[in-house]
């Protein structure tokens, strides 16, 4: 195995972004009717194989050395050409789009600081000597100033406390959540939006029962379900957050009025298990929209209804990053550029949470997040 040769780690860096590319698009998309914990290790094991096994041969045929390139036959220069610029697309197409086609947000940073946890030992210590960290047990608070176009005067100064993707269970528990939640109400926001995936399995039910009450707000606590929670239990999981107060909504809109001006609220139901009866939605009628979806791919709902501002989650920032490759797990038809922050159509801006919980309960250089924004005319 050619080891000591730069082409060759520069060979599998390309099939690295491939893999990536490919995972996140296919692996990460489980359909309804297969369950998750089937379809994503298939998928995977199909890439690695098709990949695998081609670079294998060529190894036995080339040393990666450019004096011996001439000797590889046609189909292996086919090959690694095509691995080749599939890599660099995928480099060019980030970086256009980043550098030159991705629209500006006017949001500032107003305030960050660590929010107060209880000191936990996160799984995965061996990476430490790896030079990682699991940041799974460090959530991060922070506040944004953001304006909006075309956002109502009358609502300017709206504020509003996101959290997303709990995932609880045996790692994110119950000790843990409680401090979460706690950090979350300090914040006093004018409305509360937790966008889905509160759990990852149907025998933690039970368990969270109790954990999300109390979040009162001038204008309301809204909730939705997430993949997840279809997978483990829409029902069971939909009533437990009822009797803990909050509104779950599924294709609706909830209204609220301000010196003569209409705020709505929507809520989109789960993208992939859904109901998808967006007729309601698409007939609102208000100076001001907030589209809460927990898929940032449901952006194209905040064009058609035309809603200023939408909240998502999802994606979790990737989860798993790395300086200069970036996010890893980022479960979009966009991948990495969905991953998190801030994204602008046009009028719609998108803010896409970095969640709270992992799965698998692994976050490097991905802090959990409870972010808090106030929206200003612009």
């Amino acid at each position: 195995m050619p080891l000591g040769q730069p082409l060759f780690w520069s060979f599998l860096l390309a099939h690295f972004l491939i893999f990536v590319f490919l995972t996140n698009r296919v692996s990460f998309h489980p359909r309804g009717f297969i369950p998750e914990i089937l379809w994503t290790p298939f998928w995977t094991l199909i890439f690695l194989t098709a990949q695998g096994l081609p670079s294998v041969f060529l190894s036995r045929r080339w040393d990666f050395t450019i004096s011996d390139w001439p000797a590889l036959p046609l189909e292996g220069k086919f090959f690694v050409g095509g691995v080749g610029f599939w890599a660099l697309w995928i480099c060019a197409d980030y970086c256009l789009w980043t550098f030159y086609f991705k629209q500006p947000v006017d949001a500032r940073l107003t305030r960050r600081f660590d929010a107060k946890v209880p000191d936990l030992k996160a799984p995965y210590g061996f990476l430490k000597a790896f030079g990682l960290e699991n940041q799974l047990y460090q959530p991060e608070v922070v506040e944004y100033e953001v304006r909006l176009p075309h956002w109502p005067k009358e609502f300017s100064g709206l504020s509003l406390v996101q959290i997303s993707d709990l995932h609880f269970g045996k790692y994110i528990h119950r000790g843990y959540l409680e401090a979460v939640v706690v950090e979350a109400k300090k914040l006093k926001p004018d409305f509360f939006a937790l966008t889905g995936d509160f759990i990852s399995f149907q025998k933690d039910i039970p368990a969270i029962k109790g954990l999300l009450k109390g979040f009162k707000a001038p204008l309301g606590a809204y909730a939705l379900l997430g993949n997840h929670d279809y997978w483990a239990d829409a029902v069971g999981v939909r009533r437990m957050l009822e009797k803990d107060g909050l509104r779950v909504l599924k294709d609706e809109v909830v209204y609220h009025k301000r010196k003569g001006k209409t705020l709505a609220i929507l809520g989109a139901d789960d993208l992939w298990n859904g109901a998808r009866n967006e007729g309601p939605l698409l007939k609102v009628k208000a100076d001001a929209k907030i589209l809460l979806a927990h898929h940032p791919d449901h952006f194209f709902l905040a064009k058609q209804t035309g809603a200023h501002l939408q909240l998502s989650g999802h994606c979790q920032g990737g989860q798993i990053c790395f300086p200069l490759i970036g996010p890893l797990i980022v479960p979009s038809a966009h991948g990495r550029k969905y991953a998190a922050g801030f994204i602008r159509r046009g009028d719609q801006t998108l803010f896409i949470h970095r969640g709270i919980g992992g799965y698998p309960p692994l976050r490097t250089f991905c802090r959990p997040q409870i972010v808090k924004l106030v929206l200003i005319s612009a």
